[in-house]
């Protein structure tokens, strides 16, 4: 019994964790009655780091122009992608710290791969594409959980706060007896929050076009 409780505890905490990180790449706003089913990752329970982005330092720290990635686009490989939004949106001053990260969206790493792969004959792109999941432009890379496929963020991670309001947090968990189901729930005031939004770079999902990758020749 006691393991068994121990295990719900362990789940319930991770759930809350991750939905945390949901909320916060993915909120946009907070209603009052939230509706899951219309906003799956939580875009409707309150507002997250990269939308409060939206409203500071005139939102110029995220890039909305539309680029392209392929071979014959805007950008080559997600290094050069990551190199432009760092000499573009970071601070002269801060772009060789060691504490900036490169935020990536999976769908981004998933055309980089495949297109590294298909140039595997040749070593340097062998290596990159090894290298991929834990470097982009000479910084540490993170996919990170619930990002939009196709978004890119350079920023250090803590940078990116959550506050909870003192005094507002309960925990609750109870079999409820109407809906037949064990429940528990966490309750709090909680809002997202970028420290220095000087050091919030990004380029927004609806800005990124994933082109094709050129298949290698046959022979």
């Amino acid at each position: 019994e006691n393991e068994f409780y121990n295990l719900v505890q362990a789940f319930t905490t991770q759930a809350f964790a991750l939905d945390m990180l949901r909320i916060g790449f993915n909120g946009k706003s907070r209603a009052k009655t939230t509706d899951p089913e219309a906003n799956p990752n939580g875009e409707d329970v309150n507002i997250g780091w990269h939308e409060r982005m939206k409203t500071l330092l005139g939102g110029n720290q995220i890039m909305t122009d539309p680029v392209v990635l392929d071979a014959a686009g805007d950008y080559k490989s997600l290094d050069a992608m990551a190199s432009d939004l760092i000499n573009a949106k970071i601070p002269a001053q801060f772009r060789n710290d060691p504490r900036l990260v490169v935020l990536v969206g999976a769908d981004l790493v998933a055309a980089e791969q495949y297109r590294l792969y298909q140039a595997a004959d040749r070593p340097t792109e062998k290596i990159a594409a090894q290298l991929l999941g834990n470097t982009i432009a000479g910084r540490p890379a993170i996919i990170p959980p619930f990002m939009p496929g196709k978004r890119m963020v350079v920023t250090p991670l803590k940078n990116l706060h959550i506050y909870t309001q003192r005094n507002t947090r309960m925990r609750k968990a109870e079999f409820v007896e109407d809906r037949k189901q064990f429940e528990n729930k966490y309750l709090r005031n909680e809002g997202y929050a970028v420290e220095v939004p000087e050091l919030y770079a990004a380029i927004d999902e609806s800005a990124v076009t994933i082109g094709k990758v050129s298949e290698p020749a046959e022979g």
